[in-house]
């Protein structure tokens, strides 16, 4: 999945996929094109919990678009 969204498609997403504040932020450094061992080293995750993290956002969006 690419997280190549718009600001507005970013906060359809955030709302009604009720994003928590972790995934929110996940997603807004993805879509900034952070890569996932610069998100791991930002948010303080390791590589395996970054990984569970963006399989829970990416189910989560699919339930939405």
């Amino acid at each position: 999945m690419k997280f190549d969204f718009t600001k507005e498609e970013y906060e359809y997403i955030k709302d009604k996929a009720m994003l928590n504040e972790e995934l929110s932020k996940i997603l807004e450094l993805k879509i900034k094109g952070y890569s996932n061992v610069q998100i791991a080293m930002e948010l303080n995750l390791t590589d395996a919990t970054l990984s569970r993290r963006i399989k829970k956002l990416k189910n989560k969006i699919m339930k939405v678009i």
